[in-house]
């Protein structure tokens, strides 16, 4: 009994260690239907979320001797979440691939720091840590992201296909230009240098049809 008791606490401890990672910001969400809600918005902006995100609105209204303020706090699906502005910085959920068995982060807080949301790399946090920074190529689930660090991408082997319809890139990734690819031996600052340069090629490229 002593045992599952120490087992719980633990339990409990590792739960609020995650919960801790919330905080609340004064904030706008952009939701899919149209709706632009100003509030205290209630999420982890450095990891996971859970699939329900709180805003916490206010109204002030007068009153006889005073003014009166009504807290109303709603809770939406990240999935209807456009994105959101917190300090004039927008970020986006999204779900971040981290190995070879379709594992996930899910909900990550991202912001956009190259490209575009199309065809661009996103940034948790201070970028540092692993999983952090996440690419997103064309012609790929919006909401899915592979992390930089998945070591699907510790080479380049593989990335021109996700770029196929670009031809010029294409044939310099053929080429091995070491502009635009990279093996194990390079380290990660030089590997997400290649894949800005790439997302640059791809995005000005002329597009075959």
């Amino acid at each position: 009994m002593k045992h599952k008791q120490v087992f719980f606490a633990f339990s409990f401890f590792v739960l609020s260690s995650i919960v801790s990672g919330q905080a609340k910001y004064k904030g706008v969400v952009f939701t899919k239907l149209g709706q632009e809600i100003n509030g205290e918005i209630a999420l982890n902006l450095d990891g996971v979320n859970d699939d329900l995100i709180a805003i916490t609105t206010y109204e002030t209204s007068k009153v006889k001797g005073g003014k009166q303020t009504l807290a109303t706090t709603t809770k939406l699906n990240v999935a209807i979440i456009k994105n959101i502005v917190i300090k004039n910085q927008i970020y986006y959920f999204r779900d971040i691939k981290i190995d070879y068995d379709d594992h996930y982060l899910q909900n990550v807080c991202v912001k956009l720091i190259y490209g575009t949301t199309d065809c661009g790399l996103f940034q948790t946090g201070d970028g540092t840590a692993p999983n952090s920074i996440a690419v997103k190529f064309p012609n790929e689930e919006l909401s899915k992201l592979a992390s930089i660090d998945f070591e699907y991408y510790h080479t380049s082997a593989s990335v021109a296909m996700r770029v196929s319809n670009c031809e010029s890139l294409v044939e310099k990734m053929s080429n091995k230009d070491e502009t635009v690819t990279w093996t194990e031996a390079n380290t990660r600052d030089q590997r997400i240098q290649r894949v800005k340069n790439i997302l640059d090629e791809y995005n000005s490229c002329k597009l075959k049809d």
